[in-house]
Formats: C-alpha cells, structure tokens, sequence
C-alpha cells in the first residue's frame, strides 16, 4: 500500500515532464521559397550544396537535366541550362544540437543558358533577393557570380 502511495505521483511527475506544450511543425517555413518559385515545376535537381561558416550562410545549387550533365562533364556549358543557387542564412537547429539549419532566404541566383551566334553561348544572370525575391538592379560583380556558379563541384551521388 504505501509504495504504490509513492509510486503514483512519482509517475504522474514523470508523464507530466514528458509533455510539450509546443506541437512540432516539421517545416522551416522561414527558409521556405514562395509558392511562386517552383523549383520541381522548372524540373530543378540538386548539384551540389555549401556551408559557408564565416558569412553564416548555407546555399544549394539545383539544375535541369542539362545542366546537371554539363556539372557532371567537367562543367562545360551547355545551352539550355537552368541553375538556381539558393542561399540561406543558418541558425542553430533547436532539436539537435550543435547543427545549424537554413533560417531566412537570403538569395536565389538564376542562369539560364542558350546557343549564340557562332556557336557561343549566351549566358542570362539574375540574382533575386530576400524572401519576397526581388530583382537586384546592381549589375555589379555578376561576372564573378557566374564564374563562381560554374566553378562549384557537383556531389558524389549514386
């Protein structure tokens, strides 16, 4: 009699402790894209993603089929590409510790690629920023964002 005395509130405290107040939502939707830039209707896979630890900030880049086989083949540029390098800033996730996940949408950089003249490629730069994916006017230092764009490495995957 007197341990189950003992017993019940002590698990009555312990079902208590269990007990979240909070319902988990299994979505970021601070890092989310707006409706309106689907990346799987644009048919956009991930190449590659980064961490960038001093700027806070994480980005992955998605491309089509073709852009996909031309990061593959020694990053040769191919008409008909479309990239998208997404970037994020990072916070500390709340449920593991120690890990950092995407917080507000800082930027998604688009190029789209087609044939020239001459057989050249022409290459079309947009960088759109924020949440809300505005278009940056700044024209400024785009020819280094399409070099770093070309140059990323694909990921190893089977």
């Amino acid at each position: 009699m007197r341990s189950s005395s003992i017993l019940l509130p002590l698990f009555l405290l312990l079902l208590s402790a269990c007990s979240t107040s909070e319902e988990p939502t299994g979505i970021n939707k601070e890092a989310s894209l707006p409706a309106t830039f689907n990346l799987s209707e644009m048919g956009l896979k991930v190449i590659t993603s980064s961490i960038y630890p001093k700027n806070e900030t994480m980005s992955t880049l998605y491309g089509n089929d073709i852009a996909s086989a031309a990061f593959r083949n020694n990053n040769t540029s191919l008409p008909g590409e479309v990239i998208a390098l997404v970037t994020w800033k990072q916070k500390e996730d709340v449920h593991w510790f120690g890990a950092k996940i995407p917080a507000a949408l800082q930027s998604v950089e688009m190029i789209k690629t087609k044939a020239g003249q001459a057989n050249t490629i022409e290459i079309n730069y947009e960088c759109l920023e924020g949440s809300k994916l505005i278009l940056r006017n700044d024209t400024a230092g785009d020819a280094n964002r399409i070099h770093y764009i070309f140059a990323q490495k694909p990921s190893v995957m089977p």
